[in-house]
């Protein structure tokens, strides 16, 4: 006798629902926010199917609770020990939490070392800071070249030879700048 074919029945990891973005406003983040275990709350509300296997939550979500109950504001030590795993595994299951939280309401989890916790204001603004900082030394002067050799092509009356991506950056710079 052949044995039993459960392909029917079988879902694999890919097929399994995403998180989506819930796109909340402001006000409804921070009211999220000033409740303690909010996120969890809310993804619970929302993503049932994802966050519960049967009554029970999924790991990463213990682990999000276990975060939030301890102020989003812990280290990866103090998780494993509540939820008697080991340290990896506790950042393991925090990624998954962070990637859930990331994609359903745009919120960052920020990690350096054993510690973890919810982006703050100063985080927010030092990462613009960084994107400024990349835009101002490479993309800037990058953009002034291309704008140079597209000149020198028109100039010559040459055929474009730009790349669709090369013309779709250029057209764009020229919009932002009003020409």
């Amino acid at each position: 006798m052949a044995p039993f074919d459960f392909s029917r029945w079988t879902v694999e990891a890919s097929d399994r629902p995403k998180f989506r973005d819930l796109a909340l406003t402001a006000e409804q983040v921070e009211a999220i926010l000033a409740t303690k275990h909010g996120i969890s709350e809310l993804l619970f509300q929302e993503f049932e199917h994802a966050t519960k296997r049967g009554a029970v939550p999924h790991a990463f979500m213990k682990a999000l609770i276990v975060f939030e109950e301890y102020g989003r504001d812990t280290s990866y030590g103090a998780i494993a020990a509540a939820l008697e795993v080991n340290s990896d595994t506790a950042k393991e299951y925090l990624r998954e939490a962070r990637a859930a939280v990331r994609a359903s309401l745009g919120i960052e989890i920020l990690s350096a070392g054993d510690s973890v916790r919810l982006a703050m204001a100063n985080d927010v603004r030092e990462r613009a800071e960084r994107v400024v900082n990349v835009f101002n030394n490479h993309v800037e002067p990058a953009l002034k070249k291309l704008e140079a050799c597209a000149k020198s092509l028109a100039a010559s009356n040459a055929p474009m030879a730009l790349s669709p991506r090369a013309m779709a950056i250029l057209e764009a710079s020229k919009v932002e700048e009003g020409v």
